[in-house]
């Protein structure tokens, strides 16, 4: 089993206890360290430094039971755009614009921009409207993913399209 799965089934139980979501955990070398990232959301609330830190403090002795190398712990929220790194993060944002980046070129692109319209867990796919089209992408294709914000509306006061909830829950 690799450390992020292992970690994470250990870890999740207490981090869902304190009322956070686990969003991914991976464990990459950066540098000459080991860092393990396991990234966080509130569901419905402002995400602090401070709540970061008390998930850090409650999980640290079991991480530290599960790996047998040295690391860095970092425990962090997923900001505003958010990489959408499993199967599950894409069904949570199902109907939220994103941004792909492919391995390799479809239909003469590497890079698209689409609103999630449905995932599909047992061929791991997700499919994307984009200008009018489907677009059936295979997870295993898509080198990087992550929402996109509107930020030029958002500071223009284009309440429209932009949900000031949603931003002023990382501005308070």
């Amino acid at each position: 089993m690799k450390v992020e799965n292992k970690v994470e089934e250990v870890v999740e139980p207490v981090i869902n206890e304190l009322g956070f979501d686990v969003e991914y955990v991976e464990f990459v070398k950066e540098g000459s360290n080991n860092v393990l990232r396991v990234v966080i959301d509130k569901p419905n609330e402002a995400m602090w430094v401070d709540d970061c830190e008390k998930v850090s403090r409650a999980i640290e002795d079991l991480v530290d039971k599960n790996i047998d190398q040295e690391y860095v712990l970092e425990v962090s929220s997923p900001g505003l755009e958010r990489q959408l790194k499993n199967i599950k993060l894409y069904k949570k944002y199902i109907g939220r614009e994103i941004h792909v980046k492919l391995y390799k070129k479809l239909e003469d692109k590497k890079e698209f921009e689409g609103t999630i319209e449905s995932v599909n867990e047992e061929e791991q796919s997700v499919v994307l409207k984009v200008n009018n089209s489907q677009l059936c992408l295979l997870l295993k294709d898509i080198a990087v993913a992550y929402t996109t914000y509107d930020y030029d509306s958002a500071l223009k006061g284009n309440t429209d399209n932009v949900n000031l909830n949603k931003l002023n829950k990382f501005n308070k």
